[in-house]
């Protein structure tokens, strides 16, 4: 089921509340944000009534439940991911401790304990829906009246100054060339914020990791895939990744300027699939722009200096419609597929993807929030799917998705049925990511905390060598 639309309307009432309450703390410093989206209560995840008395599971400490009635009702369904669950209530202390390393997280948390992104931005004076007035941080999620210049947005890029909006010293500049401030070659920093924002030579009260979460992301899904090699750092090498599934991303891409400094000696050619990328070449047609390509036109190069290792990076935007499917024609696949916040468990569109790539050998990573939203009970029936060996459905619901798993089997056709089933029958347990969003997310029916990009996994594992440049 698709999320509801948000008007414009709705928006500016929003942040016109949020600026009060800001106006309202800034007043008394030592007070807690008290707004609290309704209900503002936990709901059995059996029966979905909000729950006044919580109980939880037995066994994982995090899913709710109102009643020992429900408790019991709701374990069948519960219990394939109980485990799952139970690891991502132990992840929590790693998601807060991501948040305390920034001295601007504490007061976007309400009087609920719920964490507040937009209540980040309203410190910084980037609250917004208009580009043109925040730069990347304009908010157009799930808004029509956006469209149009979220589909602009590849073909008009802002400055650095017009996208960040922010003091010269918070922004993390690619501008290097005659820079005192120029990160360390090769690079060199842990897998923490802290450490990277010394590297950048940012200080912590700079935003920007709210922003640089999105090419970290790419970073760490390709360094679990095998391609962040200390090689890179002698020889020159081609890289082509598929970055599936973006949304917003498309506009602020030259963030992604990053990856030139995160891959020395690399070109990579990052290509964007997503919801609107075929719609936003459409309408560059439309207006009689003029295209590097017809099907993949580049809309952002960047190369850093010398003295940063000479990465280059280029992004391409994919015109065809419609969600990503891999190619049969080995010719026609990347290096390596990556998605962030992926949803594996929530959208169908990903069944085929997951198929082909594991059939072809297609290394593919992904973040999500937890590990609870990566679906690992898909990749279950989908094992099961290929094999016919789907368990007699009971209920409605199992009917339902036993069917979608059914064809999506059908089609795909997976020529190498025992290849692609072992390589589902995934033994890699996902990583916690030290470069996850600053911030935190709630979900009703559990006690569970995630975050953006909080949670690594490799779902088809780096299996080849990328060529050195000839």
């Amino acid at each position: 089921m698709s999320e509801p639309n948000v008007t414009a309307a709705q928006i500016e009432m929003y942040h016109k509340m949020l600026n009060r309450e800001w106006t309202r703390l800034k007043q008394n410093p030592s007070s807690r944000m008290s707004l609290v989206q309704p209900p503002g209560k936990l709901q059995c995840y059996a029966c979905k009534r909000l729950v006044d008395n919580v109980r939880v599971c037995s066994a994982c400490k995090m899913i709710v439940f109102c009643s020992p009635e429900c408790a019991k009702t709701g374990w069948r369904s519960h219990k394939p991911a109980c485990a799952t669950v139970k690891r991502d209530g132990e992840r929590i202390p790693q998601y807060k401790a991501v948040i305390a390393q920034f001295p601007w997280t504490a007061i976007a948390f309400n009087t609920m304990g719920q964490f507040n992104d937009d209540f980040v931005l309203i410190q910084f004076g980037l609250l917004g829906t208009s580009r043109q007035k925040v730069g990347y941080w304009a908010t157009h999620e799930r808004r029509d009246e956006a469209v149009n210049e979220v589909l602009d947005a590849p073909w008009s890029l802002l400055s650095e100054e017009e996208g960040w909006r922010l003091p010269t010293k918070f922004i993390p500049s690619l501008a290097l060339d005659n820079s005192d401030n120029r990160p360390s070659f090769p690079p060199t920093f842990e897998d923490n914020w802290k450490s990277y924002y010394n590297w950048r030579g940012l200080p912590m009260e700079s935003p920007a990791a709210m922003m640089l979460q999105w090419p970290l992301a790419v970073y760490v899904c390709l360094k679990e895939l095998g391609f962040a090699s200390e090689d890179a750092v002698v020889r020159r090498r081609k890289l082509k990744v598929f970055y599936l599934g973006a949304r917003d991303e498309l506009c602020f891409l030259p963030v992604f300027g990053e990856l030139a400094l995160l891959f020395p000696n690399t070109d990579l050619d990052l290509v964007v699939f997503g919801q609107n990328t075929g719609r936003t070449v459409q309408r560059a047609r439309t207006r009689g722009l003029a295209l590097s390509s017809e099907s993949r036109p580049c809309v952002f190069e960047y190369t850093a200096p010398a003295t940063c290792g000479s990465g280059t990076l280029r992004i391409f935007v994919d015109s065809a419609p419609g969600y990503y499917r891999p190619s049969r024609n080995p010719s026609d696949h990347p290096d390596a597929l990556v998605a962030l916040n992926a949803g594996l468990g929530t959208y169908i569109s990903w069944q085929a993807v997951i198929l082909l790539s594991a059939e072809f050998d297609i290394p593919f990573a992904v973040t999500d929030y937890s590990e609870s939203c990566l679906g690992e009970a898909m990749w279950t029936l989908l094992r099961q799917g290929l094999t016919s060996m789907l368990p007699p459905p009971k209920g409605i619901e199992e009917i339902k998705v036993q069917g979608i798993v059914k064809k999506a089997v059908k089609e795909v056709q997976t020529v190498d049925v025992e290849k692609v089933s072992n390589t589902l029958e995934i033994n890699r347990p996902a990583k916690f990511n030290g470069f996850m969003g600053p911030g935190l997310r709630v979900t009703a029916e559990s006690l569970i905390h995630g975050g953006r990009n909080g949670v690594i996994q490799v779902i088809v594992p780096g299996a080849k060598d990328v060529e050195a440049a000839t």
